[in-house]
């Protein structure tokens, strides 16, 4: 971006710098639309509000990417096999800086984009280092962007330590306290596992609403549990949640007995219709079968120490984790374009275009359970051949 010139500070208005495609994020996808882009000739500049993979940087210590390294390469430059098999968090973060470097991404940190404005030849970015315009956008700030908060009545009574699941780290400082973790999503369930795992822990309870699916990381046999949902998704949604289910049936069997019933819809519409994944054993079925963790019903309300289940129960937990999910917080930025659906989520992801929308894009919004690493990638080249598209029909070009 260029810096305000000389006849600004006597009364003339300096030029808004202009950059050809404008990518707003620097986690995993939008460096992958990024280097595609550039790969396809057209001069990206990335945008980030702190550092390449900020959102990677905070996740819990245990992480590792759910689906096998080989199904999980960004575009262009592979996992090194020094990974092994599942990569784990920090080898993200270091493949990330790998992948900057690798491609020469013009990748510039410290700067928040906070709104977009449709202009006749483009967009214009409202940043808080002042306006830039573009000809096209890729918006890629996460799905898990913003946290939510619960905040249960009687919340403030609580006389102990209340965590949000995006603020856990390790399972060090919770040893031999009793914690519920609210949420069975996989950030809730590999928490209690984490907890779990831990020598000297104490009581564990992971409360549900909604019963999960879940799932092994791998099928009983190979191939992992990837490729296996991916042929569940080429078929109609009841026979693939039969399919699933007959296979959850031989690999996890029926939780009930442990406080777990089977989740009311199966794997496949559950993802199409209600945008929810299933859970990746990392651990928890067997912490459950052992009862170290306990499933308990949906948190009411908190009275003081106590906690107060859906089925009238109580509990008394030192530390409550709460894993209840997150928000892309996108409507500042876009929501005013009407290119987001009435939970937030993207209209169209992808190469897709809004009619409303030309040239805005979205990559990286859209959680899915056949890999967030290679939709990514998917993602990435089909906004490619959009912008390859949109280049041969435009009669403007902004310079880079």
């Amino acid at each position: 971006m260029n810096n305000q010139s000389p006849s600004a500070s006597r009364g003339r208005t300096a030029p808004v710098p202009h950059v050809e495609l404008a990518v707003i994020g620097g986690g995993p996808a939008g460096v992958s639309a990024a280097a595609v882009a550039k790969k396809a000739g057209f001069h990206p500049v990335v945008f980030e509000s702190r550092s390449v993979g900020a959102s990677w940087r905070g996740h819990y210590d245990r992480l590792h990417l759910h689906t096998v390294r080989w199904l999980s390469n960004l575009p262009g430059l592979p996992f090194p096999k020094s990974e092994g098999k599942w990569v784990s968090r920090d080898g993200v973060i270091t493949h990330l800086e790998r992948y900057v470097d690798h491609f020469d991404l013009d990748v510039r940190t410290g700067i928040e984009v906070t709104h977009l404005e449709r202009m006749p030849d483009g967009w214009l970015l409202t940043t808080s280092q002042g306006p830039v315009s573009a000809w096209a956008v890729v918006v890629a700030t996460g799905y898990n962007k913003i946290p939510v908060d619960p905040r249960w009545p009687g919340q403030e009574s609580f006389p102990g330590e209340f965590v949000l699941g995006a603020a856990y780290r390790s399972p060090l400082p919770y040893v031999g306290r009793d914690v519920l973790v609210v949420g069975p999503g996989n950030s809730g369930a590999e928490i209690a596992t984490d907890l779990g795992e831990t020598e000297g822990h104490g009581k564990i309870w992971l409360s549900y609403r909604t019963p999960p699916n879940i799932t092994l990381r791998e099928g009983p046999i190979p191939p992992p549990l990837m490729g296996i949902i991916l042929k569940a998704l080429r078929i109609p949604m009841e026979s693939g949640d039969r399919f699933l289910a007959y296979m959850q049936r031989k690999s996890v069997g029926d939780l009930s007995e442990y406080g777990l019933p089977p989740a009311p819809r199966g794997i496949v519409t559950q993802m199409v219709r209600d945008d929810v994944i299933p859970v990746m054993d990392m651990g928890i079925i067997a912490m459950v079968k052992d009862r170290t963790v306990k499933p308990v019903p949906a948190v009411i309300r908190i009275e003081g120490k106590e906690v107060l289940l859906a089925d009238g129960s109580r509990i008394a937990p030192d530390v409550i984790v709460a894993c209840v999910g997150y928000r892309r917080g996108l409507e500042p930025l876009v929501g005013h374009l009407g290119v987001l659906d009435t939970t937030g989520k993207p209209v169209v992801v992808g190469g897709a275009e809004s009619p409303t929308a030309p040239r805005l894009y979205f990559a990286g919004l859209d959680p899915v359970t056949t890999g967030l690493f290679r939709q990514f990638g998917i993602e990435a080249k089909g906004i490619a051949r959009s912008l390859r598209r949109a280049r041969r029909t435009s009669r403007i070009r902004i310079p880079a």
